[in-house]
């Protein structure tokens, strides 16, 4: 078993082999590119910007394969020439060379190589001035290459991030030329079709200004592939500037208006060459930009590089995040410790048992050399005999005894005595450590949580924040002409939720309009509703609005001689869009399981207000509930639903809770409990479902089935009306009180999603 572990790769083993296959990959196709005809500059200088070692040496394989895969022989035997001197040269001395070494070694062999062949036309005058051009080339692309590979951290990361973005386009936009040849169907290129895409992206989720910029880029890229016309520079560029003029009015007059700029730029370049493809090649982009989803769009926006407010602010900001991870490093290294220290051996074992017994008993019987010194193989035999006796009964008898032992032995039923003694005290003592080891590990793991937390607040605080200064400027010109001076702020929270707020003191001038919110909307380009705050406050809060509604009802019922419900439930939003329903169950009834219900779902829902994901949440007061148990009665189930308001992507988490049901039509799915509360431990938590306009959830305490027969409920739900979840929640409970009576307490929530109107 410990040579398969140590055979199996690690995990870094697994993000080195695929660091190699990336270069290997980007130096193959790099390598392949030609422009001017049969000149390849990008391969040799992707090979000098590879790191020593097992990398340089599948980034020399890439351009060894590039370089046989595109050209003739003698323009093969260039580069292969090139890329060996380059990769020889540069390891050679990669110990002890300087930064700018890799660049005069690309420039130094590209420009003796390349002489060779100029000479070799008799120094005619294109051939030489490519030459040159190529040689300058490949030394400069070492610098931009190697940028873009580089990783940033520390304080160069704010002074380098421009740097780097610009060569990560570069590299883009090279690697896209080696897939402009390759063609679907003779007209659609690959290469060309996902540089539009690009530019498309860049446009929408950047700004006009970082549109044409790419599109710059990308089509000289293109157009030095294909060896023509700066047609795809114009093209590219000028329609992301047609497109940017629209990319706050959504994404169908965003993708008309690049469709209009490609097609003014085939018209303009139409006299005398074929341009037709560029638009067959626009239109399939546009198709393929319109099926990105929003969501996946906003995550990888924050890799456009954004202009930010303040470098004291952004510094500030940065030495925050550093505080906190250095405190998140310090408790989880504080868990560490303390649980390495903390793994003290259990030394009760069976023989100690036995040992003990018959140091008590045996040690003065006159009979004792006879038993454990002459006959000692058969006394241990009759010791193991009775292992498996107190393993199953946890106590011996007399007669588990062989008889011919009792016949030699007076001290027999003493013995058996010492033996049930000891094993009692052993269990007992068992017993105690190990509820004394599950105290200690809810207590440890609390570090351990506290580790989880400040790391997940040093990523929020180490990530892009994505104002939007486009809209700001909208909104705040259109509040000016309404005389309304006022500071406003609009980002994208967490999961892509466009978010104002907006603070004046002439706020009440908005309520002179009753459609004030619809004109904001339009504005900002979203729906929105109000969040925090109101009109007559100086603060508001707008909000896009989801587009799914879900009305939550309730109804619930005492158990019968008691004045307070052990169940409390509560529902509430968060600003990313989320709603989250949780329904707690204490252990009991009355006053006293009301309070624990209750602390639970007090706990629960201001961590998840936080932006704790729930496994987190419940993990912590998991362990809360095993240091605080004390008796080992104090313990509460949980019911907790969230759903992504914007999606409608839910998921049910259950600790020790009864059954809940989802309703599609007649159809009713049953989701039930693992089995465990909150004292147990929150493993198997968490079951995906989607909540679709007419669906409808409904959760519910154990006191409405009283039983694992729930039929009669699932037929009730199949029947009942979906339409008004609350008539529906009280009349699940009348039926529960006829069938079972009113012998625990009994909540019931439904959860009818529906479409925003």
């Amino acid at each position: 078993m410990k040579e398969n572990v140590k055979d199996a790769p690690s995990k870094l083993d697994r993000v080195k082999l695929a660091e190699y296959a990336a270069r290997f990959t980007m130096s193959a196709m790099l390598g392949s590119v030609r422009i001017f005809g049969s000149f390849s500059p990008f391969g040799p200088a992707f090979l000098g910007a590879a790191p020593k070692g097992a990398a340089g040496a599948v980034t020399l394989a890439g351009a060894l394969i590039g370089a046989l895969v595109s050209g003739g022989v003698a323009t093969s035997v260039k580069y292969i020439a090139a890329a060996i001197l380059i990769w020889s040269t540069i390891h050679f001395f990669a110990d002890s060379c300087p930064d700018w070494f890799p660049m005069a070694v690309v420039f130094g062999v590209m420009a003796v190589v390349g002489a060779v062949f100029a000479w070799d036309t008799g120094w005619e005058l294109r051939a030489t001035c490519l030459w040159v051009v190529e040689t300058f080339m490949a030394g400069g692309f070492v610098y931009f290459y190697a940028s873009a590979l580089a990783p940033i951290d520390g304080p160069a990361q704010t002074e380098a991030r421009a740097a780097q973005t610009a060569s990560l386009t570069i590299l883009a936009a090279t690697l896209l030329m080696s897939l402009s040849p390759l063609e679907l169907f003779g007209v659609l290129s690959i290469g060309r079709c996902a540089a539009v895409v690009a530019v498309l992206f860049v446009t929408y989720r950047g700004s006009m200004g970082m549109g044409c910029v790419c599109g710059a880029v990308l089509g000289a890229a293109m157009d030095l592939a294909q060896g023509g016309l700066p047609f795809f520079t114009m093209s590219y560029a000028f329609s992301a500037v047609i497109a940017g003029i629209f990319s706050r009015s959504g994404r169908l007059p965003f993708l008309l208006g690049y469709f209009a700029g490609s097609s003014l730029s085939v018209l303009w370049y139409w006299g005398g060459h074929r341009w037709l493809m560029a638009l067959y090649e626009t239109f399939a982009a546009l198709v393929i930009f319109a099926l990105l989803p929003e969501e996946a769009m906003t995550k990888a926006a924050v890799f456009l590089p954004r202009s930010v407010h303040g470098y004291g602010f952004l510094k500030a900001r940065e030495y925050t995040r550093d505080r906190v991870d250095m405190c998140a490093q310090a408790f989880k290294k504080l868990y560490d410790t303390v649980r390495e220290s903390a793994g003290a051996a259990d030394n009760d074992s069976v023989d100690v048992i036995f040992d003990r017994a018959a140091e008590a008993v045996c040690r003065s019987c006159p009979h004792s050399a006879r038993c454990w010194q002459e006959k000692y193989v058969d006394t241990v035999d009759v010791m193991n005999g009775l292992t498996p006796v107190l393993a199953s009964r946890g106590t011996a008898e007399l007669s588990d005894l062989p008889e011919h032992f009792i016949k030699s032995c007076d001290r027999s039923e003493r013995l058996v005595s010492a033996i049930n003694a000891e094993a009692r005290t052993v269990l007992t003592r068992r017993q105690y450590r190990a509820r004394l080891r599950e105290s200690r590990d809810a207590a440890f793991a609390q570090y351990e949580h506290v580790s989880k937390l400040l790391s997940s607040l040093s990523r929020e605080l180490g990530s892009e924040m994505t104002v939007e200064t486009a809209l700001e400027r909208k909104l705040q010109k259109y509040l000016r002409g309404m005389a309304i001076s006022s500071s406003v702020a609009v980002f994208r929270v967490r999961g892509g939720r466009l978010r104002a707020e907006i603070s004046s003191n002439s706020l009440g001038l908005l309520k002179r309009d009753e459609l004030w919110l619809d004109k904001l909307s339009q504005v900002l380009g979203v729906r929105l509703c109000t969040g925090d705050g109101d009109l007559s406050s100086g603060a508001l809060v707008l909000l896009e609005a989801e587009p799914l509604a879900l009305r939550v009802g309730e109804a619930n019922a005492k158990k019968s001689g008691e004045t307070v419900s052990g169940d409390r439930s509560m529902c509430f939003r968060t600003d990313e869009g989320m709603l989250y329903v949780i329904l707690s169950d204490g252990m009991g009834s009355g006053p006293e399981a009301a309070r624990m219900s209750g602390a639970a779902l007090n706990i629960l829902e201001r961590f998840l207000r936080a932006g704790v994901t729930p496994e987190l949440a419940l993990s912590i007061l998991s362990d809360l509930y095993l240091l605080r148990g004390g008796d080992g009665l104090e313990c509460a189930t949980v019911d907790l639903l969230r759903v992504n308001m914007f999606t409608g992507e839910a998921c049910l988490y259950k600790c020790g809770a009864a059954p809940s049901y989802v309703k599609r039509g007649k159809g009713v799915k049953r989701y039930a409990s693992p089995g465990v509360n909150l004292r147990g431990g929150t493993k198997k938590l968490g079951s995906k479902l989607t909540l679709s306009p007419g669906t409808l959830a409904v959760m519910a305490s154990d006191g409405l089935t009283a039983g694992p027969d729930d039929r009669w409920l699932r037929d009730a739900l199949a029947e009942l009306d979906a339409s008004d979840p609350g008539a529906l929640a009280r009349e699940l409970i009348s039926k529960a009180r006829e069938r079972v009576g009113d012998e625990d307490d009994m909540t019931v929530i439904a959860v009818a999603c529906e479409e925003r109107e």
